[in-house]
């Protein structure tokens, strides 16, 4: 089996391994999910300190991405090899960017919660129930991401990989049971909560399409260095 060092070795740029340095997403975008769900049920002022937070982790994550693509681009590797890495990169980084248009979202619907009646105020909280089930299986995937990042051996990232698809089938039901309900009483619906909880469940289940899609680059290039 491909050893985790001997892909560090090969995929060295600069004083550290690019994979190795991937890692330094994860918790930035965990911290994201997990702000993403205190916004779901905070007040005003403490949403608006969230909101905040959340884009100091995006610009932390930019800054990374600009540093590490700068690396990539000037290391001795191949054209084919320094695509996926860049690739990478901006898959993990789009884990902020939609974290913080999330995050942005639920900020500008909730500063509108006094105009909504009884029943539209239900349709938020149980379309954010679910927003927090998917942030949930969310964190989980990240734990996943991390630990394809640092796998030793291809059977483990394998399973790795597996995890996250059955993670992000999970996420998709529970999306398509919210999308169900909210098209089955669209008629009562207001069209902006209707929009918004589309839209929001929609970029909750990317950030699951990220996280898969990462895992498949992971082995496209674990694959390419080991030919």
């Amino acid at each position: 089996m491909v050893n985790a060092n001997f892909l560090r070795r090969i995929l060295v740029v600069g004083e550290k391994g690019v994979l190795t340095q991937m890692s330094q997403y994860v918790p930035l975008a965990k911290d994201a999910a997990t702000k993403i769900m205190e916004m779901l049920t905070a007040e005003d002022a403490a949403r608006n300190k969230l909101n905040d937070e959340i884009r100091a982790l995006e610009r932390k994550a930019d800054d990374l991405s600009v540093s590490m693509k700068d690396q990539i681009t000037s290391g001795a590797i191949s054209s084919t090899l320094m695509d996926n890495l860049v690739k990478l990169v901006e898959k993990f980084d789009d884990l902020l960017d939609g974290s913080y248009y999330i995050s942005r979202e639920i900020k500008r619907i909730k500063r509108n919660n006094h105009k909504f009646d009884d029943f539209t105020l239900d349709v938020l909280r149980n379309g954010y129930s679910s927003s927090a089930q998917i942030l949930k299986i969310s964190l989980d995937a990240l734990d996943h991401v991390k630990a394809i990042v640092e796998c030793t051996e291809f059977k483990e990232m394998k399973r790795e990989r597996e995890q996250i698809e059955a993670l992000e089938e999970r996420v998709d039901d529970i999306k398509d049971n919210l999308l169900d309900y909210l098209y089955n009483n669209s008629d009562s619906i207001p069209y902006i909560v209707f929009i918004h909880l589309t839209g929001l469940v929609h970029r909750l289940d990317d950030l699951l399409d990220d996280c898969e899609d990462i895992s498949d680059l992971i082995h496209t290039i674990t694959v390419a260095v080991t030919r």
